[in-house]
């Protein structure tokens, strides 16, 4: 297990123990393929790049969370579609690294602003940035 799933799994495990009654409400989108057969079986029944890892329900609303470990480096291209991603389709999309910004979203506040992540993206010229560089206002 990478440090993001870590960091997701230990989200998941926690939201359950602390909210039993809200199963399903916090739940997974696995996009990675094996093969690039399996990634086009995977399309073909809906799989949608840019994805949040995260997606939780409260009150009938959608909050996407993308979850990144500190001091990782990430193709600058997927960065950029995540964020319009979250910018877009939730009613609520933040970035996070940590389990405190996790609690933070889940009992209503933010996370990591993704127009940030993607204004810095957009300004960088290189392949892969760091997730450091990125994640902040200049």
């Amino acid at each position: 297990m990478n440090l993001e799933q870590k960091l997701q799994a230990d989200c998941c495990v926690q939201f359950s123990q602390k909210y039993p009654e809200k199963r399903g409400y916090l739940f997974s989108y696995f996009a990675n393929s094996n093969s690039a057969i399996q990634g086009a079986q995977k399309l073909s029944l809906g799989l949608v790049r840019g994805v949040s890892d995260l997606l939780y329900v409260e009150d009938g609303e959608l909050i996407g969370m993308e979850l990144k470990v500190p001091n990782s480096s990430h193709s600058r291209s997927h960065l950029i579609e995540q964020s319009r991603w979250l910018l877009t389709v939730p009613k609520h999309g933040f970035f996070c690294d940590s389990i405190e910004i996790f609690w933070n979203i889940i009992e209503g506040g933010s996370g990591i602003d993704p127009e940030v992540v993607l204004e810095n993206c957009l300004e960088k010229k290189t392949g892969s940035v760091k997730w450091e560089e990125v994640k902040f206002k200049k």
